[in-house]
């Protein structure tokens, strides 16, 4: 029998998911649509690897504590992996912003899980060997590699057993590699109400132990999504579901793998997120920021954090998808959806110029910010003040 890791990464500020449609998610105490998707793994005893970033945690806080209620109350249905605070693109941060949005983000998931994995689930599957080297040095146990992200010339080098990466510094890290086709099958099950190609696809990947991952904002991008992945949840039956704590791997020494593996972390194409270069600009801007001689006042932190989000080049660079649906689970013919991209380039650009104001000496922009009545004005406040209750709790 397959026994199976369900990886899911949560980030509220997915480029896709409109900041007040993220809010909308969270409103309704125990009632809410986020805690309508949680119960869905609780009541079908699901096992679930949530890899909810910080920002995401700060969010589910402030605005729908019942959720982290629910997270809380079942640690025999939810682990957690550690993710940073903000879904940042880690091949353009130096080692000081790494290490501040990954202790940030760790801090938060070890107050919100019962139950927590020392496996990081990098962004995007980017990191560099110098945050590899990080990553050992702080005393994680793992992370994750995604062949299927990769050009096809590249894919056949990353091991598809688990093998230990090397880092600068002659360090060494765990890595357990996903099967990208089950991503696939999953979002297939989802848009085609077809839980059997799930199925189909654990099936085919034999006795053993794998990793899926997968995206968790599907549910809340989809027309119905709770009830797509409900009806997935119900179709599911093949495999077991396991946590990371439940595996054993034996790990694959960098000297025993093939002359034709790679030893290092892959680096990640960046073409995506620069396809115009519509951003250079904007990234210089952050770059000299990052690496300026100052320290950051909670204020500065929570909108840096805000301006390095992945996603605010996503939505710039990136093309709205269309994919194809079945409109509800009795239809017979597909329809085409697009999921169109939000504004987080406007917020990325808001939230840098804010910023650069606040460095310069001027925190009454921010206050008035921070006092509008509109969706991100709203997430930002939120985060502030949970950056704020977190930097109280450390002390």
């Amino acid at each position: 029998m397959t026994r199976w890791v369900d990886v899911v990464n949560f980030n509220a500020d997915a480029s896709c998911l409109d900041t007040a449609r993220w809010l909308r998610a969270l409103e309704g105490g125990g009632e809410s649509e986020f805690c309508r998707w949680l119960r869905l793994y609780v009541e079908s005893g699901r096992r679930t690897v949530l890899g909810l970033t910080g920002a995401t945690i700060a969010d589910v806080a402030i605005h729908n504590p019942e959720a982290r209620d629910i997270i809380r109350g079942n640690p025999e249905i939810f682990e957690a992996v550690v993710r940073p605070f903000s879904h940042d693109i880690a091949l353009i941060r130096g080692a000081r912003g790494f290490s501040l949005n990954l202790e940030l983000g760790a801090r938060s998931i070890g107050e919100t899980f019962s139950r927590v994995s020392r496996f990081y689930l990098p962004p995007e599957f980017m990191l560099s060997n110098e945050q590899v080297a990080i990553l050992a040095a702080s005393g994680y146990a793992g992370i994750f590699v995604n062949a299927s992200r990769l050009a096809s010339d590249m894919r056949a080098r990353v091991p598809d057993r688990p093998y230990h990466v090397r880092g600068l510094g002659g360090t060494r890290m765990p890595c357990l590699p996903v099967r990208g086709r089950l991503t696939d099958a999953y979002l297939d099950a989802l848009h085609r109400y077809d839980p059997e190609s799930w199925n189909e696809a654990l099936r085919g990947c034999g006795a053993g132990t794998v990793v899926c991952w997968r995206d968790g904002e599907s549910a809340f991008l989809l027309p119905d999504g709770l009830e797509r992945e409900r009806h997935w949840l119900a179709g599911e039956c093949y495999g077991e579901r396991v946590f990371l704590s439940h595996i054993d791997s034996e790990y694959l020494a960098p000297e025993s793998l093939s002359s034709g593996h790679l030893q290092s972390y892959p680096v990640h194409s960046f073409l995506a997120w620069m396809k115009e270069f519509r951003m250079m600009g904007y990234l210089g801007r952050l770059h000299r920021i990052e690496t300026g001689p100052h320290a950051f006042s909670t204020e500065q932190l929570v909108l840096w954090l805000q301006a390095i989000n992945s996603d605010v080049m996503s939505a710039v660079e990136k093309r709205s998808p269309q994919i194809a649906i079945l409109p509800s689970v009795d239809a017979d013919a597909e329809i085409t959806h697009t999921l169109f991209r939000s504004e987080r380039g406007f917020e990325g650009e808001e939230c840098l110029s804010l910023l650069e104001r606040s460095l310069d000496g001027d925190v009454e922009a921010f206050e008035r910010f921070l006092a509008r009545d509109e969706p991100l004005s709203r997430k930002v406040r939120g985060r502030h003040e949970y950056l704020r209750l977190l930097a109280a709790r450390r002390t």
